[in-house]
């Protein structure tokens, strides 16, 4: 596949077929069927190599890669309350590496953040991935319901450290959501019982 300079940019009107298409609007967050403004096709005329689109909703423009990324991405930003300042910037670079398609960057941070709660709930520094599994499960942190899915955070993060091939949107998207939940359970949920006791004592 070869770009050809613009001559190669095609341009649609809102009535031709093909000039519109379904995506998720990564400016206003909402399904919309976005205005195809523009298009590069490659020196066959087959597939598209770069799309243009403007919202039908905010009017905004977004970009869909030859891969079929859409940029940006809607923002995949679970609101987690209560995190320590490391962690919430930790956990927001997380969610920010999925919404430019940094997959494999997502699921390290995941594991990285997973090594750093054991730590800061009283882990040994430098210990290995099972004994801070195991510490934070010895520890109550870990309930035998959820030991399944902190161990998906520690594989998935594994396999991005030693595995060319990058993840799937898919799979990136539920290392971060399992990651979400165990921050909630171990931190959301401590702050928000501080947070009620204490406005409980006050009224």
């Amino acid at each position: 596949m070869k770009y050809r300079g613009p001559e190669a940019i095609d341009r649609y009107r809102a009535d031709e077929p093909g000039a519109w298409i379904a995506v998720p609007c990564g400016h206003c967050g909402i399904n919309v069927q976005a205005l195809v403004v523009a298009c590069a096709v490659d020196v066959d005329n087959l597939p598209h190599i770069a799309q243009w689109l403007q919202c039908s909703n905010c009017g905004n423009g977004m970009y869909v890669n030859s891969w079929g990324h859409l940029f940006p991405r809607r923002s995949f930003l679970p609101s987690v309350e209560g995190l320590p300042e490391d962690v919430r910037a930790a956990f927001s670079e997380a969610c920010k590496c999925l919404e430019v398609s940094a997959f494999t960057a997502c699921e390290l941070l995941c594991r990285k953040i997973l090594m750093h709660v054991a730590v800061d709930k009283g882990a040994k520094e430098g210990d290995s991935f099972k004994a801070y599994i195991d510490y934070l499960s010895a520890e109550g942190y870990v309930t035998p319901p959820m030991r399944p899915w902190v161990t998906l955070i520690r594989d998935h993060g594994n396999r991005s450290t030693h595995d060319l091939a990058t993840p799937t949107q898919e799979r990136a998207e539920g290392t971060l959501m399992f990651t979400a939940e165990l921050l909630r359970l171990i931190y959301e949920m401590d702050y928000m019982a501080r947070k009620y006791t204490c406005s409980k004592q006050t009224t």
